[in-house]
């Protein structure tokens, strides 16, 4: 339906404009009328018509005013209705890009032609926009696969160091040497969901990106496309650790909940040689490699404890519950494929995020130890120096091994 609103000082002409024409039939719906040119300014900024029939003698605000002022607001198609007496004004009214005008008393032959070339012109803009924005759309998408393109090619290691600098420019893509890059993949082996679903490789690739753009939308820039291996690339410039912490953990957790499948993740900050993402990007695959051939049981015990460390009571005995095996067959399992025994683990992931919080200076000492799962400071310092090599403090003054 097109709208129309119709605006003169005379009820008869309006009730006589409103009955004139089978309007519904046309696809023509009445949005209001006004008598005077400020109502409808109004009620156009209210109602955003297709088309207005405008008288030229109004009170307040006559015709040639409110057209100014409606053409300031936006586009549309715009009738005057005029007597022989004003011809001069609907004249001037030419001048501003009005699309006709009617003489009163208003034939209703004349009206059904000016009528039938308005929506004639209405269908044509419509056809126009529409093409219009297919086009962007189609000039978006395939800018879109110009840059993936040229990111699948810098991570294999197809382009040097010079084009890569030069398409980074040309392109306006924010890669430098802060920028984060994280490589997802799903481990299709597991099943972490009470229904087992099944995904195809085209499906799981537009679920996933979906998944990790929704998360990412609103955040710092960034940029997400799929390598050839079944991974899912993430470069952003979001800047402190701990909320990229969070991110990537977010990510995970979300991927698990639509997807139901298990997900790990490596991820690094770019440095100076941002400009060879192969190498950071081959470093990443290979930790996610070795992470993926783990079990599925290790694989879900050491996300429990990537995700629960700041529990001060956190357990072999209650990971060993989640993944339902004995604490026995878990502490083998994992000092037979990571190396380490779970309390090694515990400590060392616990560690690893009490040096994110060390960075951020709002943070006293005793307040990361709680947050990290320690209910002694001393407890917490002898654990930081023994990962670390420095106690807590002198980390914080930069002597950092």
């Amino acid at each position: 339906m097109w709208k129309l609103l119709i605006a003169d000082d005379e009820p008869r002409i309006r009730r006589g404009l409103r009955k004139v024409l089978p309007w519904e039939e046309l696809g023509i719906q009445v949005v209001g009328e006004a008598e005077d040119g400020i109502e409808a300014l109004e009620l156009a900024k209210a109602t955003r018509p297709d088309l207005v029939f405008v008288d030229i003698n109004m009170p307040f605000m006559d015709g040639l005013s409110f057209i100014k002022e409606l053409q300031l607001e936006y586009k549309c198609l715009i009738i005057v209705i005029t007597g022989y007496d004003e011809f001069k004004f609907a004249q001037q009214a030419v001048k501003l890009n009005v699309f006709d005008y009617i003489l009163k008393p208003v034939d209703k032959a004349q009206l059904q032609e000016v009528i039938d070339n308005t929506l004639a012109e209405l269908t044509s803009q419509r056809i126009k926009e529409e093409f219009r924005t297919f086009t962007n759309k189609q000039l978006t998408n395939n800018s879109l696969l110009i840059r993936d393109h040229f990111l699948r090619k810098w991570i294999n290691g197809l382009v040097d160091t010079a084009e890569a600098e030069a398409n980074l420019t040309y392109m306006q893509l924010a890669i430098n040497a802060s920028t984060r890059m994280a490589v997802f993949k799903v481990v299709q082996s597991t099943n972490v969901g009470t229904v087992k679903k099944e995904w195809t490789k085209d499906l799981l690739d537009f679920a996933s990106k979906n998944i990790v753009e929704d998360i990412v939308r609103n955040k710092s820039p960034h940029l997400v496309f799929h390598d050839d291996k079944g991974h899912l690339v993430l470069f952003s410039s979001m800047e402190k650790e701990s909320d990229w912490s969070d991110l990537c953990t977010a990510i995970q957790n979300k991927f698990e909940e639509i997807l139901a499948r298990m997900v790990i993740y490596a991820d690094k900050v770019m440095g100076d040689s941002y400009l060879r993402a192969d190498q950071i990007y081959n470093e990443l695959v290979k930790g996610i490699s070795m992470k993926g051939s783990l079990s599925p049981v290790v694989l879900l015990a050491k996300k429990i404890v990537e995700q629960a460390y700041a529990m001060p009571n956190l357990s072999l005995q209650e990971v060993a519950d989640q993944v339902r095996v004995s604490p026995t067959y878990l502490s083998k399992l994992l000092k037979k494929e990571i190396g380490s025994s779970f309390i090694d683990y515990l400590t060392e992931v616990r560690i690893k995020q009490a040096v994110l919080f060390m960075n951020d200076p709002s943070y006293k000492v005793y307040e990361i130890a709680e947050k990290v799962g320690y209910n002694s400071q001393h407890y917490f310092s002898n654990a930081f120096k023994k990962i670390t090599g420095v106690s807590p403090m002198s980390y914080r003054k930069g002597s950092r091994s």
